[in-house]
C-alpha cells in the first residue's frame, strides 16, 4: 500500500483586525508572515512529497497567501482548491474533507486557521505530543507551523490510530 501524507498548515503572520475594512477574511499577510510562508515552503521542497498533490485552502486571504508562498518554492503544480468550510471549520469538518479525499491523492495539505488546525493535529497525534518534537502545538498551535503525518492506510481511514507523526516544521 502506498504511503500517503497529510500536512496541516496553520496560516502565517497576519495584519490584527482593526488594520482592515474587508473584515477577518480579507485580513493579508504582514511582510513578517511572508517570510514565514516562504521558509515553510523551501523547507518543504526538501522533502520527498508524492504526487499528486492535492491542497485545501480556507478562502481568507491570509490563507491564500500562505498556500502561495509554499507553491512558489514548489517545483510540483498541485491541485488547488479554496474550500469555502474551511473557513469556520471544526475537527469534525477537516475529518471530513481528508475522508472525502480521492485515493489517488498521495499528498493532501489543508491550509486553514487555528483553533481548528491545532485542535485537529491533536487529535491525531494523540501521546505524540508528549514528546519534544512536537510539544510547541500542545501549547498553542503556531503560525504558519505545517505537521506532516504519515497515513497507513485510506484516507477514508484516516484517525489517530493509522497516522504516524512525522515532523513538524516551523519558520
Amino acid at each position: 500500500m502506498p504511503l500517503r501524507r497529510l500536512l496541516l498548515l496553520r496560516h502565517a503572520d497576519a495584519v490584527p483586525h482593526v488594520l482592515t475594512e474587508g473584515g477577518d477574511r480579507s485580513r493579508a499577510l504582514t511582510s513578517r508572515g511572508r517570510e514565514q510562508a516562504a521558509s515553510i515552503g523551501r523547507q518543504l521542497a526538501s522533502r520527498d512529497l508524492s504526487d499528486p498533490i492535492q491542497i485545501l485552502c480556507s478562502p481568507a486571504t491570509r490563507t491564500r497567501q500562505t498556500a502561495q508562498g509554499v507553491l512558489d518554492a514548489l517545483d510540483q503544480m498541485p491541485a488547488f482548491t479554496i474550500e469555502d468550510s474551511l473557513y469556520a471549520a471544526t475537527p469534525d469538518t477537516l475529518y471530513g474533507l481528508v475522508h472525502a479525499t480521492s485515493e489517488a491523492v498521495r499528498t493532501l495539505l489543508i491550509v486553514g486557521h487555528n483553533p481548528t488546525i491545532g485542535e485537529f493535529a491533536c487529535d491525531l497525534l494523540g501521546p505524540a505530543l508528549q514528546s519534544t518534537h512536537f510539544s510547541a502545538i500542545y501549547r498553542g498551535y503556531p503560525l504558519a507551523g505545517l505537521t506532516i503525518l504519515d497515513i497507513l492506510g485510506e484516507w477514508l481511514d484516516v484517525r489517530p490510530s493509522t497516522i504516524q507523526p512525522a515532523t513538524l516544521l516551523l519558520p
